[in-house]
């Protein structure tokens, strides 16, 4: 820990400290002038094949109105030309309300709250311009990070973060004597931390401002997502949320959502070509051709993140359809994809070529109509072929064994999704056409 205390609080909080009470330091607009540094990290975690993907040009960020701050930025307006001179103001006009002030933990928190705080953290908190590897705590020598980075400083703490292989996002403080605690509920909106910790440490009342996020965002394909429910393995990869897959869409203060899409890549003709006794013409290939000839051209997977001031981010939950809250009644439903094979990557499809003719509305959730595929559905057709014949009978055990039960089942579900980007599909996890899954 020596290293720790003598390098991290005097060589950077010190320095940190020291700026923050400085008039001239505008804390919001030093950490947005270092983020395009940040950027330059080469820190690399799992998943790093998401760093090849293609994104679509999306359209602009669309907030919901109840999201706006409840504090109405300053705007300068445009010069104008008067046939009259500007009175002067009078002694007497009504004085400016007193700034808003937001103070303690509130899981009721409006978005214009969330908005606020971000823009005006009163806890205290630093963010270094790019994390600093490190020693790992002495209480967590032994927690399986592969590596530990020093990415701020509060009061006489310095601020941890743990990465590796399925290593989930862990704040940690730990102060100049050596004391650890978890900042184990990071968000104001986040109710005060109970029970026990992701790394066993005590856990701290402390919350950071900064890290406020608004409940609702919607994205320029019209999903919305809450982006407090985040996932919590720490992603980043090198150069960050960067390249040609990824488009950053919104930012709340400090923080970054980014969307990245890309056209699946991979034939499931070509799973079958690897084998001794490929067969161009066997049931199985050629139900896998039917899939590849609806799928590989208009599916696009999309993924969200959120990029934490400090650096690391995490995926934002997504749920299209709102199906999640089936999942009790044994009904889990899928992006088309399965990109994540069952686990934790969280995903949406579209399919951009989409006939509405070939949906029909059989209820909804969440305000979200589904709609079911027709019989005349192609989508649906080459979805059924190809998971009756190669899924393991997993079709079977859920009771369909017709493309008629498919229909009836629900297997397949879909809804519009903003104008130009198509329809949300999902499929069911008995349908799903990843092998090995």
């Amino acid at each position: 820990m020596n290293e720790l205390r003598d390098i991290l609080h005097q060589r950077h909080h010190d320095m940190a400290a020291s700026l923050r009470h400085a008039p001239e330091f505008d804390e919001t607009a030093a950490v947005r002038s270092v983020r395009s540094h940040r950027r330059g990290r080469a820190i690399v975690m799992g998943s790093s094949s998401l760093a090849t993907v293609t994104v679509l040009a999306a359209g602009a960020w669309l907030l919901l109105t109840h999201g706006q701050p409840d504090v109405a930025p300053a705007i300068t307006p445009s010069p104008s030309v008067s046939a009259s001179p500007t009175p002067e103001a009078s002694a007497s006009e009504t004085a400016s309300p007193e700034p808003v002030s937001y103070e303690g933990r509130n899981p009721g928190m409006s978005d214009g709250e969330a908005y606020y705080r971000a823009e005006h953290p009163a806890t205290g908190e630093v963010w270094l311009p790019e994390p600093v590897e490190v020693e790992a705590p002495d209480a967590l020598s032994e927690y399986g990070a592969e590596r530990w980075w020093h990415v701020g400083d509060r009061d006489d703490a310095a601020i941890l973060v743990p990465t590796g292989f399925y290593v989930e996002l862990a704040i940690v403080e730990v102060a100049y004597d050596g004391t650890a605690t978890e900042v184990a509920a990071p968000l104001p909106s986040d109710p005060a931390p109970s029970g026990s910790t992701r790394t066993g440490l005590p856990a701290s009342e402390v919350y950071y401002d900064s890290m406020a996020l608004p409940a609702t965002f919607t994205g320029p394909d019209g999903l919305t997502m809450n982006p407090r429910e985040s996932g919590r393995l720490v992603l980043s990869f090198n150069g960050g949320f960067e390249g040609p897959g990824y488009e950053q869409v919104a930012s709340v203060g400090a923080s970054e959502v980014v969307r990245s899409g890309s056209k699946w890549d991979w034939s499931y003709e070509s799973y079958f070509t690897q084998f001794d006794d490929y067969d161009p013409e066997s049931p199985d290939v050629v139900a896998a051709r039917a899939v590849d000839s609806v799928v590989l051209d208009r599916i696009e997977s999309v993924n969200y993140f959120l990029e934490h001031p400090f650096g690391f981010g995490v995926e934002i939950s997504l749920d299209p359809l709102a199906t999640d809250g089936l999942r009790n009644d044994d009904r889990h439903y899928l992006d088309l994809m399965d990109r994540a094979c069952g686990g934790v990557y969280e995903y949406g499809a579209l399919d951009t070529q989409a006939d509405p003719a070939d949906w029909t509305e059989v209820g909804g959730s969440n305000g979200i109509p589904w709609y079911a595929p027709t019989v005349d559905n192609d989508l649906a057709h080459a979805f059924y072929d190809f998971a009756a014949t190669n899924t393991l009978g997993w079709l079977a055990d859920a009771g369909v064994r017709s493309f008629e039960d498919y229909l009836e089942q629900r297997m397949m579900l879909g809804t519009p999704a903003a104008d130009g980007y198509g329809w949300w599909v999902t499929v069911r996890s008995e349908g799903s056409i990843r092998q090995g899954c």
